[in-house]
């Protein structure tokens, strides 16, 4: 059964598309001139596409025939409702099709013969597992990578919280269908008795009392989403000091 307007807004990727600006470069005694475009390090990449973002990264260079969509991350034959609440627990980024240019500020996220269509890592980079080709129609692999990243960086397994989700969307499709027959019903009690009639009056607070618990099932989706973070050390705090001599 398709999901109603409510459920939809809950299982919306957040994507974001960031865009790296090459600074000006100002020559003495001439005009500002725009520095050439090239290929930042691999760290550097991520780190600006990260940025304060301490979530795993879903990253998604998008292609000529997926632009705009996200037919690289869904299936086409299945269910795509888990991974829609797994997203949002993840920082999600999505880098167009020019990315494999050999001078894209954030090109060197992608190496290899056959760059990957999707990785999933650590903010840090760490515990990356590509996906690309026949691997995107498996539903299994995608969320075996995203489970994995679940596990390294939250405090709490989903299993609980994705119970408690599907149940509240499941909530507020019943409330979206109430909601609509309430109104045409109102519509109708407003053309033939009035605005002020005693049974228009009642069907406005029963209108008002659904509005209400539909706030409340989506304050109780925000919870449910409200997974602490682990404290992960950075790559760099990870050295051992070197022994003292003697």
């Amino acid at each position: 059964m398709a999901r109603g307007p409510s459920s939809r807004r809950v299982l919306d990727i957040d994507w974001r598309h960031p865009v790296y600006r090459v600074e000006e470069q100002v020559a003495e005694g001439r005009s500002r001139a725009k520095a050439q475009r090239k290929a930042l390090p691999a760290d550097e990449a991520l780190n600006f596409i990260k940025g304060d973002d301490q979530r795993p990264l879903i990253v998604l260079r998008e292609c000529k025939t997926c632009t705009g969509t996200e037919d690289a991350l869904l299936s086409r034959n299945s269910d795509n409702e888990r991974t829609y609440l797994l997203s949002r627990w993840f920082h999600c980024v999505k880098l167009p099709p020019d990315v494999l240019e050999d001078d894209h500020p954030f090109r060197n996220l992608f190496s290899g013969d056959v760059a990957a269509h999707l990785f999933v890592c650590n903010a840090d980079g760490t515990g990356r597992r590509e996906l690309s080709g026949s691997k995107m129609r498996s539903r299994s692999e995608l969320w075996d990578a995203m489970g994995g990243a679940m596990a390294a960086n939250y405090k709490q397994s989903t299993k609980k919280p994705l119970r408690a989700l599907a149940n509240l969307l499941d909530e507020l499709d019943g409330i979206d269908l109430a909601v609509n027959e309430i109104e045409t019903k109102l519509e109708i009690a407003i053309a033939t008795d009035g605005i002020k009639d005693r049974r228009t009056k009642k069907l406005l607070r029963k209108r008002t009392d659904l509005l209400t618990k539909r706030s409340d099932l989506f304050d109780e989706v925000a919870q449910a989403f409200a997974i602490q973070l682990k404290l992960r050390i950075p790559k760099k705090d990870l050295d051992l000091p070197a022994k003292k001599a003697g």
